[in-house]
């Protein structure tokens, strides 16, 4: 009996952590159930952290190691402003779900959104979130596509990157990628501005970034 209860509070645990994990929904992502045009499908382990845990392998980055879309159908123009959505399978239905509740929000951390012309070997940041970030519950994650932004049309290089790095809980890496094209006027690249690098092996170094506590969507930044 004891080993029964001590089994069920595993899966209980387990399962907490993965339905307290977040992933990017719009842009459609690389490897996203809700994608119809992704190469693959991870149901299980899509909102995970490149870390892995409760349940899921690590995954390799940058973008997961998931493939390329098999059709590229979201574009954006130079100095466009998009509105980010998230997504947790176990929150379907936002309007009946309750904030209060722990969906791992691990009291936000830091958010970068950013934009890579060679497949993730390199990133512009294009906007920072601070805090609280990401969260299900808000809708309007505003990021500008900058006015300097060329044009990229090149499958598989042009990407949409979401990171982030909770606050709190274990220190754990955030990476989802979508597929883009771009339309741009400029003929100059766009400077080199990392994303910031953490808590993987790989990157060795660990952060723990600033969080909010009340979680109220209200201590981020454009």
């Amino acid at each position: 009996m004891k080993f029964i209860s001590a089994l069920i509070i595993t899966f209980v645990t387990l399962f907490s952590l993965v339905s307290a994990h977040s992933s990017m929904l719009y842009p459609p992502v690389r490897g996203h159930p809700k994608n119809p045009n992704t190469a693959v499908q991870d149901f299980a382990c899509i909102i995970a952290p490149l870390n892995g845990g409760g349940g899921c392998n690590p995954k390799p980055f940058p973008c997961g190691g998931y493939p390329m879309d098999k059709k590229v159908v979201t574009t954006f123009k130079a100095g466009q402003v998009i509105d980010v959505k998230f997504f947790n399978p176990n929150f379907q239905n936002i309007k009946t779900a309750n904030p209060n509740n722990d969906q791992a929000r691990h009291n936000g951390g830091l958010c970068e959104f950013a934009l890579s012309y060679d497949g993730g070997k390199t990133y512009t940041v294009i906007a920072t979130y601070h805090k609280t970030c990401p969260d299900i519950f808000f809708e309007n994650w505003k990021v500008k596509i900058p006015e300097n932004a060329p044009s990229c049309d090149n499958p598989g290089k042009c990407i949409f990157s979401w990171s982030w790095i909770n606050a709190v809980g274990a220190r754990e890496f955030y990476q989802n990628c979508a597929d883009i094209k771009l339309v741009g006027n400029s003929t100059e690249p766009l400077p080199i501005i990392d994303i910031t690098r953490a808590n993987l092996p790989i990157f060795k170094n660990t952060i723990t970034p600033e969080g909010d506590p009340k979680n109220t969507g209200n201590a981020k930044g454009f």
